[in-house]
């Protein structure tokens, strides 16, 4: 089982050692039952199918065990085809995966089978629904209703073990939960140190969804995507290197370790095998009291992508009723 390959973490090949202190896991709401998601994954956002395929197969060896990929990345190929060579039976490791907002029922169903085919997999272990609207677009109620419903019956086919989303705001799950028949396991979103304190605009309401059981996932944890030269700051800013410093560690495993001892999982994104090992090797330490305050009061760096350092822009996604669904 995944839960057992991750504590124990064995090595693919001779001379290849394990991430230090193993991966731990975090049960999430699946379509029957709980289901395993492991704290820690490997982002591929903006790597094409060859540079994918290398940083997946790099991760494996040392030991991840779980890969985040998407049918708008172009790179699920060769994602799958890092996993084939991986030789790990299928319950040994976890793979995420999200298809457009803003379908309709068929293309819903056409696009997720296509993530399978692409993937090379029967099942993924957690479907997204990436946008509360298509990309561009306001969506509608009508629109997500339609999508979520259409993407349950596909999952309840054993395609997917459980659901949930990305970028949504409170509404937007509102807008679902009308409908729904099985839980929103997850919330993938834009989090980080230095939105500790940040409003719902910029942490697309963190607060609610934790209060409804939704699995707050951070995607960008180190704020790779923002502007310069926020984008150093969780890697070798004072605070996070002042902190790391008295643990032995570095200032990107400072800011990792902030979410995870949280319980907010997270897919830091690297095809560098020594940065995938160093994103990896934060579960032997924990931070002090103090130094999870000093890091969660800290405002910089802020949101990124969004109209301003105080909103992501996904809660300005509005209720369009007129809009059109996307047919692809």
């Amino acid at each position: 089982m995944l839960r057992a390959a991750l504590l124990s973490l064995p090595c693919l090949g001779s001379g290849v050692a394990p991430l230090p202190g193993g991966i731990p896991v975090q049960a999430i709401h699946g379509i029957d039952g709980q289901v395993d998601m492991p704290m820690l994954g490997l982002g591929t956002w903006e790597y094409n199918e060859s540079r994918a395929e290398h940083a997946v197969a790099s991760a494996f060896r040392m030991g991840y065990r779980h890969v985040d990929t998407a049918f708008a990345y172009e790179n699920q190929v060769g994602v799958g085809k890092a996993l084939q060579q991986a030789g790990l039976d299928r319950k040994e490791f976890f793979v995420t995966s999200k298809i457009f907002g803003g379908l309709n029922a068929s293309a819903t169903t056409a696009q997720a089978d296509q993530c399978l085919k692409d993937l090379g997999l029967e099942t993924v272990d957690l479907m997204l629904i990436h946008f509360p609207a298509a990309f561009g677009a306001n969506g509608s109620k009508k629109e997500r209703q339609e999508e979520w419903k259409a993407l349950e019956a596909w999952a309840k086919s054993g395609k997917a073990r459980a659901l949930g989303v990305s970028h949504y705001c409170r509404r937007h799950v509102e807008d679902v939960m009308e409908v729904a028949t099985v839980p929103i396991a997850v919330n993938q979103v834009q989090y980080h140190v230095g939105m500790g304190r940040a409003t719902d605009l910029a942490t697309d309401d963190r607060h609610y969804m934790h209060d409804k059981g939704i699995m707050y996932q951070s995607f960008s944890p180190l704020c790779g995507p923002c502007t310069p030269p926020d984008n150093k700051e969780l890697i070798t800013g004072k605070l996070v290197t002042e902190i790391g410093a008295a643990h032995n560690k570095t200032g990107a495993q400072v800011a990792l370790r902030w979410l995870v001892q949280q319980g907010i999982p997270v897919i830091p994104k690297s095809d560098v095998p020594e940065h995938q090992l160093e994103n990896s090797d934060i579960f032997d330490f924990e931070l002090t009291e103090q130094e999870m305050s000093r890091l969660t009061e800290a405002t910089t760096p802020a949101v990124g992508g969004g109209p301003s350092s105080m909103d992501s822009g996904d809660c300005g996604i509005e209720r369009d009723e007129s809009a059109e669904v996307v047919v692809v």
